[in-house]
């Protein structure tokens, strides 16, 4: 019987790993998603920055081009005062002139606001690239890692699975059955003891049920959660 209880903490110990391994399988396509989505905000922050200093300078353009319109309108304008008959004719041409003033003025406002936007950017976009640029290449390299991890842990998990199968089919058959039968309720099945304690569900053994487990000469389950209990040296 010692060989059996030994042979389940061993089985104990391959479904540990597979389920280890499955867990983290599960976790990796999550980080690898976290991470292309934290790069994609890297790179749109950037673009956003370029679109916006060439969407400043289009801008400033379109300000110049109106500028020099109302200038013109106004030069006509003041033409046009040598040709009035009336002094409302007359004032009226002035207030015009004196409104498109006040438009370049304003215009002239939202250039400077423009040019030390533009220059405010400019002076940060290198650094910008450059740490895009980093942080790019670090968050692919680590992607890359967690792809060739994730073939990895799949190779070891196929393995850990196979060599799980057959030490379970080594088990004499009336044990199979059991096993088999609380790994279906319990994530673990097999539970050392450590401190008098079944490390399933923490429960204090009775020094009489201790006894019987350090004989080590039959499978005994835990009273209180159902799992296989196994004693060791170590226990």
């Amino acid at each position: 019987m010692d060989s059996t209880l030994d042979l389940l903490l061993k089985i104990q110990s391959l479904n540990d790993e597979v389920e280890d391994t499955k867990t983290q399988l599960t976790q990796m396509p999550q980080e690898m998603a976290k991470l292309e989505k934290q790069m994609s905000t890297r790179e749109e922050e950037l673009k956003t920055a370029e679109a916006r200093i060439l969407d400043l300078k289009k801008t400033y353009k379109l300000k110049e081009i109106e500028i020099a319109d109302n200038e013109e309108k106004m030069a006509k304008l003041n033409t046009q005062t040598f040709a009035v008959k009336t002094n409302e004719e007359y004032r009226a041409i002035l207030n015009e002139v004196d409104f498109l003033k006040q438009k370049n003025k304003e215009i002239e406002d939202e250039m400077l606001g423009f040019m030390e936007e533009e220059e405010k950017l400019n002076n940060s976009i290198d650094a910008i690239r450059a740490e895009t640029k980093e942080f790019t290449d670090a968050t692919k390299s680590r992607i890359a890692e967690l792809k060739q991890r994730s073939e990895s842990l799949t190779e070891q998990q196929k393995i850990a699975e196979a060599n799980l199968n057959d030490n379970i089919a080594k088990l004499p058959e009336d044990v199979k059955v059991l096993y088999k039968r609380v790994a279906k309720v319990r994530d673990k099945t097999v539970c050392a003891i450590v401190d008098n304690t079944c490390t399933g569900c923490y429960a204090n053994l009775t020094h009489q049920f201790l006894n019987e487990l350090k004989k080590r000469n039959k499978i005994l389950l835990c009273e209180t959660c159902g799992r296989i209990l196994v004693y060791t040296t170590s226990g």
